[in-house]
């Protein structure tokens, strides 16, 4: 008898995009890209590096995670989304959550650049540390500030 993947439902933890600082609103940019491609991860860094944030970026399961822990205006935080859906559409992706729980075939590393270097954009030093316990290093980034993450838990569909 021929074997079949057998689906499962998995229940994933996030982070949400919003925060709030000083009693303003603010957002980080999440941008998921289901492909290996290099090009179009370079693509997608050089738009997002060109706004002067801070950005950090993994290897996912199934291609890559881009994460900015800077504290984003919503205007600039809408358009950089909608430049995200221009370099690579996903119409399933609305740029609100994104997991940080593993998965078997994440990447081992991350990577980091800060394009703020005038200093503008302070960084959630909350959202930083999550990412330095997970990949058991120090990312630096300046103009660190506390925040408050939202976590959030949802269905995932997995395959045996």
């Amino acid at each position: 008898m021929k074997q079949t993947n057998v689906i499962k439902y998995v229940e994933r933890l996030g982070i949400q995009c919003d925060c709030v600082f000083d009693n303003n609103p603010y957002f980080f940019l999440f941008v998921e890209i289901d492909t290996k491609d290099k090009n179009l991860l370079q693509s997608m860094l050089k738009r997002i590096l060109n706004q002067h944030i801070a950005v950090l970026w993994y290897e996912t399961n199934k291609g890559y995670h881009i994460v900015s822990p800077s504290l984003i205006p919503i205007q600039k935080w809408l358009r950089l989304c909608k430049a995200s859906q221009e370099i690579y559409p996903n119409p399933f992706y609305l740029h609100d959550v994104i997991r940080i729980t593993k998965k078997k075939n994440d990447g081992k590393m991350i990577f980091s650049e800060n394009a703020d270097t005038k200093g503008i954009y302070n960084v959630s030093d909350n959202l930083v540390k999550i990412f330095e316990l997970k990949y058991k290093c120090k990312l630096p980034f300046p103009n660190r500030v506390k925040t408050n993450i939202t976590y959030t838990k949802y269905e995932d569909i997995e395959l045996e």
